[in-house]
């Protein structure tokens, strides 16, 4: 019998092979975000099945139950409402769970009181996304960028800064902290150009400048909601000209 982490990197295959049944989530991630094909296989990001009997072949019901992916009327929110699947892995890479994003436009997802996002059960306080692909280079480099989404950190990696993680829908923690500053002792916090990111990179600066790890926080360049929407029309190289360094309480 496989255990929970084989489980779920079987959940995740058999979500990362449908992805190609889907021409609106391949047009979605290609056209509108602008995904490289490497970015969907390396970041192994799915779609879930619409047949939920192709997951119960391989996952068992009762974790799919436990982690509410399915509930307990053999039905599931993710298969519902076309989520794209986004695979949470540990710093070790192991498989910890799946975060869903749908692919239902926002007036009509608003009318039906849809999350845009929806998760499976997971420790969020104890995992950055992308942190297992990124320790090599946060060590090389001697610094990590922290953002705060998935399409962020992989705008970022587009764009040859693989020292990058994102904290996808959670605060920072002390847990993400102390994971952070084993592999390096510079942090960069770029959160969204909005109020919750300012006060988010308020709390961090207040509760994390004396810890003993340097703290920089980069501001998103006016007219940006975040790293992800700055690089659908800039490069690398604008990358270092545009984003200026800031203190939070004087942004």
């Amino acid at each position: 019998m496989m255990n929970q982490h084989e489980q779920l990197s079987a959940l995740i295959n058999i979500c990362h092979s449908n992805i190609r049944n889907s021409k609106s989530c391949l047009k979605y991630l290609i056209k509108e975000r602008q995904l490289s094909k490497r970015s969907i296989i390396d970041n192994k990001i799915g779609f879930f099945p619409q047949n939920i009997d192709v997951l119960t072949k391989y996952v068992s019901e009762d974790l799919l139950n436990k982690l509410n992916i399915l509930n307990y009327s053999k039905d599931s929110d993710f298969s519902n409402y076309f989520y794209l699947i986004f695979p949470i892995f540990s710093e070790y890479g192991e498989a910890v769970g799946v975060s869903g994003r749908t692919l239902i436009g926002d007036p009509e997802r608003t009318v039906l009181g849809i999350p845009k996002y929806k998760n499976s059960s997971y420790k969020k306080g104890n995992i950055l996304y992308g942190l297992d692909m990124a320790k090599a280079s946060c060590l090389k480099n001697s610094n990590v960028y922290v953002v705060e989404g998935y399409f962020d950190q992989i705008a970022m990696c587009q764009n040859d800064l693989e020292n990058s993680v994102a904290i996808c829908g959670t605060s920072f923690s002390q847990n993400h902290f102390i994971k952070l500053a084993r592999y390096t002792d510079k942090i960069t916090f770029i959160l969204d150009s909005d109020d919750a990111g300012q006060k988010s990179a308020e709390r961090i600066y207040s509760k994390y400048i004396n810890k003993g790890v340097k703290l920089r926080f980069l501001k998103v360049p006016d007219g940006n909601k975040d790293v992800d929407e700055y690089f659908r029309n800039n490069s690398n190289a604008d990358f270092f000209r545009d984003f200026k360094q800031i203190i939070p309480d004087m942004w």
